[in-house]
Parts: C-alpha cells; structure tokens; sequence
C-alpha cells in the first residue's frame, strides 16, 4: 500500500498531525494515571486489563478509563474543630471563656 500524503491539503495534515499528538498524550496520561493508582481502587482490582484497554482500544479505552476505572479512596474522619469559629472566639478572647 502506497500512501501519497501530498494530495492531502497541509491544514489538513497539521490538524490531524495534532490529533495524534493529542491521542499519545492522553493514552500517557492514562498509562501514568494507572502506575501511580492502587490495585484495591481499580474496578477490575487489576491493572493488566485497563493497560490492555487503554493501549488496545484507542481513544475510547483511554476515555472509559478516565471515567469508570477508579474507585473513589476513602476519605479519613477529622475530628471537629475544638476550636471556637468567628464571633464566638472573639468574645472568648475578650472576654475570657469561663463567662457564659
């Protein structure tokens, strides 16, 4: 197969030179994405099947992996803030806390 790239206009090429462009960099977003994810966050708790997704199935794998690959992480409990907010602190402050 002979392809002939100079019938194609310039805008043309330039445009679709910068859609792969934008493809490779996504498909390395994705790739990094998922080094630095957990195995326990991923939905198929593995990280073969999404590098065979993301590689395999072109731009829809890198998509479907953005959206539907990642569990949420747990958030850890804060203690409330013992802490006083506001006015309340500064009538403590100036008046001292063990007035009611």
């Amino acid at each position: 197969m002979n392809t002939d790239l100079s019938s194609i206009p310039t805008p043309a090429l330039i445009a679709l030179g910068v859609l792969l462009l934008l493809h490779l960099a996504l498909v390395v977003l994705c790739l990094i994405l998922l080094a630095r994810t957990s195995a326990d966050r991923l939905v198929f708790g593995r990280k073969w099947p999404w590098v065979l997704i993301v590689v395999g199935v072109n731009l829809i794998g890198s998509v479907l992996f953005l959206t539907l690959s990642r569990r949420p992480c747990a958030v850890e409990e804060q203690m409330p803030d013992t802490e006083p907010a506001g006015a309340e602190r500064v009538v403590r402050s100036l008046y001292g806390g063990d007035r009611g």
